[in-house]
Parts: C-alpha cells; structure tokens; sequence
C-alpha cells in the first residue's frame, strides 16, 4: 500500500466524520477517526495499542512504516 492510498484512506475517514467507518489492513492494524479527539486511531490489533494522530500527514507516515515494518519516531 503507497502513502497516497493511505492518505486518501484517512481524508476518507475525516469527510465522513459522523459515521464510523473502520478499515481493517492485513489482519494486524485498525483505522478509525475519531471526531471528538479530532484524531486518526491506529490500532494494533496484536498489541492492543492504540496510537492517535491529529494530523493526516503523520498518520500516513506511521501507518505507511507499520505495514512496512519500519521503525518510527512521530
């Protein structure tokens, strides 16, 4: 899945704010927006943990290094 993909996935989640709209990706990561914190929720599903990203570019970068394995300082 390309950054592109993943940032239209998320801008998806935050025009549609008032419904709850959950993506399931690779059995491993939730995504959700949440208006009320007004953030975008990765959820590891093996980890049970919850990451929240109040900006669409971070969580697109997270979530991109996620599925690629990739270690992450944001």
């Amino acid at each position: 899945m390309t950054p592109f993909e993943i940032n239209s996935m998320i801008e998806n989640l935050v025009n549609y704010e008032d419904s709850d709209i959950t993506y399931t990706l690779a059995n491993k990561y939730k995504l959700s927006y949440t208006k009320k914190l007004k953030s975008v929720q990765i959820c590891d599903i093996e980890k049970d943990i919850i990451h929240y990203y109040g900006e669409i570019d971070k969580a697109t970068l997270a979530l991109f290094n996620m599925l690629h394995n990739k270690s992450m300082d944001i």
